[in-house]
């Protein structure tokens, strides 16, 4: 399942306008120093993708990763210290070997 907040949904319709891009809108696993993380970027539904249909907008993420994070929620945060859009999900994310840093590329 994916929630789309309001203000979400706002602000991902005013950047897909302002920059002329179609959906869908594929979530993936990005992985870094940090750990994982959710991302999003616009890209074409493949086979093996699940699709979410959410206030007019497509949204595709590979069926094994729908299943290791679960439940997800798209929210779009904007105060003084911070502007941008944050996906969660109900299940802990996956994590790299070795710490996500075993190429050195970051210095950690």
């Amino acid at each position: 399942m994916m929630e789309v907040t309001p203000a979400a949904s706002e602000a991902l319709k005013a950047v897909m306008a302002e920059k002329n891009l179609e959906p869908p809108i594929r979530i993936f696993l990005q992985s870094g120093c940090g750990g994982s993380q959710l991302a999003m970027g616009v890209d074409q539904a493949r086979d093996g993708d699940d699709q979410f249909d959410v206030d007019g907008v497509t949204y595709v993420m590979d069926a094994k990763l729908t299943e290791l994070v679960g439940d997800m929620k798209l929210d779009y945060l904007s105060d003084d210290q911070q502007q941008g859009f944050m996906l969660s999900s109900s299940k802990p994310l996956p994590q790299p070997e070795g710490g996500g840093c075993s190429s050195g590329c970051c210095g950690c």
